[in-house]
């Protein structure tokens, strides 16, 4: 069990001490807000009667379910306390892109207004009262930069089309056993020469055939699951002879109906639903997998909004520090100007002068990591009103957290082994490859196709359309065919290959599930181990600031006490002003590198989602 700095610690359980070696006593303020952050997660959860911790007594996360105390941690970074916090939506449907007219309206299932972009001099939940581009500043909390991602980001719009596309195809293996109408209709014109027979005496033994034929049917046929095909047919064959040689002019012209059902069914290979709707699951797996790509899409672009966010906040906070520096700088050397030729000298004017031009030029240089950033978060978001570009750049509003939080390894990679989207991803390959080896065992048996048919005729001399379907059925001629077909491979080498190459790919996918649960256990074991020396060093990175601050406050006081500003003793305020901004910078890089690294374990672990609260809305039924 080890201690990280993450989450708060459930409610009536003792938190483990951290390590020892790295032990430094936070600052009593920092105290005070860490007990009362406590103290309203405990009366939230005690008001939400669907609140649970993640972690129960044994440090672990068996069921895999709720993330309410990191989600009031978001909460409170963002100033915001919802008695019920809204989900994050993230809209799958397939719909056209209209090009935007600049007015940011709410798709279909959005989040509420409480997620959109606030803009520089505006309220949270109001809106802005002048256009995004004449605006130069606008203030966004990380819920809401993952929000306005989830609407806007252009990747995830792309991966959304992917699981419509996968269910069409999954509508499209189904639709082979939609049964079929059939119909046809011929007609032909017969003149040939045909002999008589003898018993008319014929004067000649050869005669003319001149007849008219048309041959019409209309049936129903289907495929069944078991691999058979049964059809029903209804035909009618209309007969007009014009000179026959053998057929009496009393039946002349005649309709001739019949009525069959035919089932041809394979009795070994091809048999079997097993086989026959093989297609239709493995469609659905891909489906799955479309659907589990699409929430991965989901995952990485979640973290790559929070990873940039946590960066443009370590810019502005250094650019923070060194505007800071520059102040405390810049007022060293105006009261130096002001004692020069009295205990000050030139040496020391320009030595503080030098001291004020590295610290504007580093104050640039973290402005301009600003601007960066931003318009990486911008191209991340993709908001209309926020354009790529001249315009308006985000300031984040959300500070990097330190709370701990205990852990338990082998829960935590059980955890990820059931959550990761390759986990999912990688079972639903191993059964497809479970599927087709079945359908290629199936294939090394000998082909025996059975044929059953019967019908029945009806003849109607001189008779109409219906006559003939009317002696079908009030005097029928029942025939039937029954018959099996048989064909046997010699050697049978191409299903044998088939069969090899089939168990093969099972063993791969098998393989790559292996190899990619060991990718994870060791990505979380890696990312605690990071965790851990993260925390130390927010630890460390704060007692080097609290030392830092009490060396200049020193030097402050003995300077007000009427020490002499000598070279050392001036030398000693400027090192002391700048290892105070430089301290103040490594503890902000701290703890934004935990943050980091916070965001990397949870998508390593395969839940950021819910980390975050973004619920990935059902696409709707028939792509509509």
């Amino acid at each position: 069990m080890t201690i990280l700095d993450r989450q708060q610690q459930s409610p009536g359980r003792r938190p483990p001490r951290p390590d020892t070696s790295s032990r430094a006593g936070p600052a009593r303020s920092s105290v005070k807000r860490r007990r009362l952050v406590l103290i309203i997660a405990l009366a939230l959860c005690g008001a939400i009667p669907a609140c649970t911790l993640p972690f129960g007594s044994g440090g672990g996360e068996p069921s895999g379910a709720g993330f309410a105390d990191s989600v009031l941690l978001h909460d409170l970074s963002d100033g915001q306390l919802l008695t019920h916090p809204a989900m994050m939506p993230v809209d799958q449907g397939v719909r056209e892109m209209v090009p935007s007219t600049g007015n940011k309206s709410t798709p279909r299932g959005a989040a509420p207004n409480v997620n959109g972009v606030v803009p520089a001099g505006t309220q949270p939940g109001r809106g802005a009262t002048a256009p995004a581009a004449s605006r130069s500043l606008v203030r966004m909390t990380l819920r809401q930069a993952i929000a306005d991602a989830m609407r806007h980001n252009l990747s995830i719009k792309i991966q959304a089309y992917i699981p419509a596309i996968s269910e069409a195809r999954v509508i499209a293996a189904e639709a082979a056993f939609d049964p079929a109408f059939v119909g046809g209709i011929q007609y032909q014109h017969l003149d040939q020469p045909t002999p008589y027979p003898q018993t008319l005496g014929a004067p000649s033994p050869i005669g003319i055939n001149n007849e008219d034929q048309v041959n019409s049917q209309v049936g129903v046929k289907t495929l069944l699951p078991t691999g058979g095909t049964v059809s029903l047919t209804g035909s009618d064959n209309y007969q007009d002879f014009h000179t026959s040689a053998s057929l009496p002019p009393d039946i002349n012209p005649s309709h001739t109906a019949d009525l069959g059902l035919e089932l041809k069914q394979p009795l070994l290979r091809g048999f079997g639903p097993r086989v026959n709707k093989a297609g239709i699951y493995i469609a659905r797996r891909n489906e799955r997998i479309a659907r589990s790509a699409f929430r991965a899409e989901v995952i990485k672009i979640v973290s790559r909004v929070e990873r940039v966010y946590l960066q443009l906040t370590l810019a502005a906070a250094d650019r923070r520090f060194e505007r800071q520096l520059v102040r405390q700088a810049e007022k060293t050397l105006r009261r130096l100007k002001n004692r020069l030729k009295m205990d000050v000298d030139s040496v020391q004017v320009n030595q503080a002068r030098a001291a004020v031009d590295l610290a504007k030029f580093n104050r640039a240089s973290a402005r301009r990591q600003v601007g960066d950033l931003s318009q990486t978060l911008k191209a991340l978001l993709n908001d209309p009103a926020i354009p790529v570009g001249p315009g308006p750049n985000i300031r984040p509003l959300s500070r990097p957290m330190a709370v701990p939080f205990a852990f338990d390894l082998d829960q935590e990679i059980a955890t990820a082994l059931r959550q990761r989207g390759i986990m999912r991803r990688d079972r639903l390959v191993v059964e497809k490859a479970g599927i087709r080896r079945g359908v290629a065992e199936n294939a090394l048996l000998p082909k025996a196709d059975l044929i059953a048919a019967t019908d029945s005729s009806g003849l109607a001399p001189n008779g109409s359309f219906p006559g003939g379907f009317q002696r079908t059925m009030s005097d029928p001629h029942i025939g039937f065919t029954v018959g099996v077909d048989l064909e046997i491979p010699i050697g049978n080498r191409a299903a044998r290959a088939n069969l090899y190459r089939r168990r093969l790919q099972r063993r791969q996918a098998l393989t790559q599930m292996l190899k990619d649960a060991q990718n994870i256990a060791r990505d979380i074991a890696s990312d605690l181990v990071n965790l851990t020396a993260d925390w130390r060093q927010i630890r460390l990175a704060r007692r080097r600031r609290q030392s830092a601050a009490a060396v200049l406050r020193g030097l402050e006081v003995q300077e007000l006490s009427g020490q002499a500003l000598n070279p050392t003793f001036l030398q000693l305020e400027l090192n002391a002003q700048q290892d105070l901004a430089q301290a103040e910078i490594a503890e902000a890089r701290a703890r934004t590198g935990y943050n980091i690294d916070m965001v990397k374990f949870e998508r390593d672990r395969g839940t950021l989602l819910e980390f975050d609260r973004v619920a990935i809305a059902p696409a709707p039924v028939g792509g509509k």
